[in-house]
């Protein structure tokens, strides 16, 4: 198990994870680290408890929207295979009356 030092709001931790992974937790520390700088610009030193809060809900934030729009994605892209499927079907049954009178004409 690897061990990384993160620093959040000025603050240094130290975080253990799966080796390999340092990177990832790295950058998950830096995104988390960027709200913790807005907001104590915004709003000053709220105490760190309270920083590390409000930190999390905006990252919270930011995964409940990405969460909805896959969610809106899938449904669209579901859509899009039904639309895609009655087409096909349609292209289908064309193809089959084409033949059929194609057959029809060289019989004659």
């Amino acid at each position: 198990m690897a061990e990384i030092d993160v620093t959040v709001n000025g603050n240094k931790y130290r975080v253990a994870c799966e080796d390999g992974e340092e990177a990832h937790l790295m950058s998950i520390a830096d995104h988390l680290n960027a709200h913790a700088k807005r907001l104590a610009d915004e709003l000053g030193q709220v105490g760190e408890t309270r920083m590390m809060l409000m930190a999390g809900l905006l990252v919270g934030d930011e995964l409940s929207d990405a969460l909805d729009r896959v969610e809106e994605l899938e449904k669209e892209s579901t859509t899009a295979l039904d639309a895609s499927g009655a087409s096909s079907d349609a292209l289908d049954a064309a193809t089959k009356r084409i033949d059929s009178i194609a057959a029809r004409i060289k019989s004659a």
